[in-house]
């Protein structure tokens, strides 16, 4: 387990201890009315986090971001970012490093991730194999409703992993699966059809690898020879793995791991009565 794992939770119903926490985890904060509940959940790392934040109260809230916010909520969530505003439960909206939210919730529900900004930008780095991306977003919504309905259902299942996110393998597979939706979903501003392209080719390029590694896990071969028969480099498939593995994240472990599953295959299949 990451020693910097966190998983904080609050439920109340007293006014003083809703402000207490909001003000700890957001900022300046005004309570304006005098009964009502707040209920939170936190869990992450250092990495990246997600919330859910169910608001029985209004409330408003003035937040100087310091890291990448990706929100969306049921009705009752205004908010205003510099001259941009909207709600979030119309579109999913994102909140910037350096930049400061002005958030209005009445009743409502907020379920949201939270980048460092450091890790988004390695990890898109790793997904368009650009190694002088710098990540900025120039819009506030996804860039389509397909792309808005693909990431707010990764959020959502990203949620239903709370109960197992301590565990390292959970936390960095839904680390993944949620970088990816987001950056496809609100992609930093550039040339995206180059980039998509290349996520492509390297979601290809892994297919096709660990398809030959599974084909050929028998015989005396190594990720150079993988990379050969995929038409790549060794680095462009190091690339493609970091970008699309699970939990094998590296060719060599991949092919470990399938010669691992063929012996375990030829076992079972074996006579019991001629084999030992």
């Amino acid at each position: 387990m990451s020693s910097d794992y966190f998983d904080a939770r609050v439920r109340t119903t007293e006014p003083a201890e809703a402000l207490e926490w909001l003000r700890t985890q957001y900022g300046r904060v005004d309570v304006q009315s005098d009964a009502g509940t707040l209920a939170e959940r936190a869990a992450g790392d250092d990495a990246f986090a997600l919330r859910r934040l169910s608001w029985g109260c209004r409330a408003e809230v003035v937040y100087e971001a310091d890291r990448f916010f990706f929100a969306t909520s049921t009705p009752g969530y205004t908010w205003r970012v510099g001259s941009a505003k909207g709600e979030y439960s119309v579109a999913p909206g994102i909140v910037q490093p350096g930049q400061e939210l002005l958030g209005r919730a009445d009743g409502t529900v907020v379920e949201m991730v939270a980048f460092d900004a450091a890790h988004l930008t390695e990890a898109a780095r790793v997904i368009y194999g650009d190694d002088s991306l710098e990540v900025r977003f120039g819009g506030t919504a996804p860039v389509s409703p397909r792309l808005r309905d693909y990431w707010l259902a990764t959020l959502r299942w990203s949620l239903t992993q709370l109960p197992l996110l301590s565990e390292p393998l959970v936390r960095a597979h839904v680390r993944r699966a949620v970088v990816a939706a987001t950056l496809e979903a609100f992609p930093p501003p550039g040339d995206p059809p180059d980039r998509r392209a290349s996520a492509l080719e390297q979601a290809a390029i892994y297919a096709a690898a660990t398809s030959w590694m599974d084909d050929h896990a028998s015989l005396p071969v190594t990720p150079d020879d993988a990379a050969r028969a995929v038409g790549t480099s060794a680095a462009g498939l190091r690339r493609a793995f970091a970008a699309n593995a699970h939990l094998a994240v590296t060719p060599e472990a991949y092919l470990a791991q399938a010669r691992v599953s063929a012996a375990h295959a030829d076992l079972v299949a074996s006579d019991p009565t001629r084999s030992s």
